[in-house]
């Protein structure tokens, strides 16, 4: 573990090094100027920094701001005196990990610095996860999922037989993508992937879409156009919600997949097709076979091989993989420096139900990215209602104790009352701060 500790009293930095020297942390670097630590910070890196706030020269709310852009992955925890809590809290909005009221007690130091330290862990861990367990045809799904990985690896098997695949799925899982994934593993690079949306096409125009028209065919018909069938030869058709197709065009599908031909409107001529096909959909698929929605025939030509992509919330720590992802990718499109989310924003990343999974998520963080004035994504950019007001509030002098009452109620909010958490974090015995709290009350 590498730390840095920067605080304008060398007294209190050879306090730091001897308690962390006891616990055999001794990478630590330390430094008492506000400038100087910036340099620092920006050509070197560290695991956990010590930032006291008030820095002679340069204001440590600065010192975060310029550097926390380039040290996203550094955890940073903040020391403060008790009647700068405000300041604390900004400070928790530019990114940084926790913040100590000084003087702070040593296992509650020590307790703050392995937590931090086993997040960036967690953090690190997930930004240079490799996929050199997955097939490189899939490579554009980002996962660290076992079940995912296992599931791609059956993918390669099956793409490979060139049998036509089924995925299904909730709504937003990457059902295309992953047929995109199968058709590079099967396919020349060069060779047609169409994809079709079947839902959206009207039960008049099912054959003239798929199997292709000569001009003049029928009223409307001003040119010849190329079917789908025939644009996807040599390569693959992917036939999204392929459930919602109606029973009189499953018989004329089923036809081509048993002929393996079509017939362009207005011709008589059948046109030879080497497709492979790809179908997708969100539905039970066996249901509707049983209520007699599906032909089951149907069914047998689609489903040689069927895979089943699980809900985002089921993936666990691809959440955050792709989030992350996502945020590098809309925080380039829309020319934002923002590098990282708080913690109070990964904790609601995990704990959101994605009922649009994946797609969900991906436009869930680049809204996030349009709010964003900071370098950090907090709650409230998420679509979660800050309790957090320093901003709003009004600034004026309070007395120490209706200050200390401010930062209990505080503390008690981002533990969702749970007063034994509470108290551990205030450094006060369970008793110690119901006693408080019933002052409080009282007041």
């Amino acid at each position: 573990m590498k730390i840095f500790i920067v605080d304008d009293e060398k007294e209190v930095l050879i306090s730091y090094k001897r308690l962390f020297k006891r616990r055999g942390i001794t990478d630590v670097k330390t430094c008492d100027n506000g400038t100087e630590a910036i340099e620092i910070l920006k050509k070197e890196d560290f695991d956990i920094v010590l930032l006291d706030l008030l820095i002679p020269d340069v204001d440590g709310l600065k010192i975060l701001e310029e550097t926390k852009p380039f040290r996203s992955d550094s955890e940073f925890i903040i020391l403060t005196a008790v009647d700068e809590i405000e300041s604390a809290v900004n400070a928790i909005r530019l990114g940084a990990y926790d913040y100590l009221v000084k003087p702070a007690e040593s296992e509650r130091i020590i307790l703050s610095v392995e937590r931090a330290f086993e997040r960036r862990g967690l953090r690190a861990g997930l930004n240079t996860e490799k996929n050199d367990d997955i097939p490189a045809a899939f490579s554009k799904i980002i996962t660290a999922s076992p079940r995912m990985k296992e599931l791609l690896n059956y993918a390669d098997i099956m793409a490979k037989g060139g049998n036509p695949i089924m995925i299904t799925g909730e709504s937003g899982t990457g059902k295309e993508l992953l047929a995109r994934g199968i058709h590079k593993t099967n396919c020349d690079e060069k060779a047609p992937f169409v994809a079709v949306n079947v839902a959206s096409i009207p039960d008049s125009l099912f054959e003239s879409q798929f199997f292709g028209h000569k001009k003049g065919a029928f009223t409307g018909a001003e040119n010849d156009f190329t079917g789908y069938f025939v644009q996807a030869n040599g390569g693959t058709l992917f036939l999204d919600e392929i459930g919602e197709l109606k029973p009189s065009q499953q018989v004329k599908l089923l036809r081509v997949l048993e002929e393996k031909e079509v017939t362009p409107i207005g011709t008589t001529t059948p046109v030879p097709v080497n497709v492979k096909i790809i179908s997708a959909t969100n539905i039970d698929i066996d249901k509707y076979c049983k209520k007699g929605k599906f032909r089951l025939d149907l069914l047998y030509r689609l489903k040689s091989a069927h895979i089943h992509l699980p809900p985002l919330n089921d993936r666990g720590n691809d959440i955050l993989l792709l989030s992350k992802a996502f945020l590098g990718n809309f925080a380039q499109k829309h020319s934002k420096q923002i590098s990282d989310f708080s913690s109070d924003s990964i904790n609601l990343l995990l704990s959101k139900k994605y009922i649009g999974n994946v797609r969900e998520l991906s436009q869930l963080i680049e809204n996030a990215v349009l709010l964003c004035t900071g370098s950090v994504v907090l709650p409230e950019h998420l679509g979660e209602k800050s309790s957090i007001k320093s901003e709003d509030s009004e600034k004026k002098l309070t007395t120490l104790k209706e200050n200390s009452d401010n930062y209990i109620r505080f503390v008690l909010e981002q533990t969702e009352g749970d007063k034994k958490k509470a108290a551990e974090i205030l450094d006060l015995s369970l008793r110690q701060l119901q006693r408080r709290v019933s002052e409080m009350k009282s007041t």
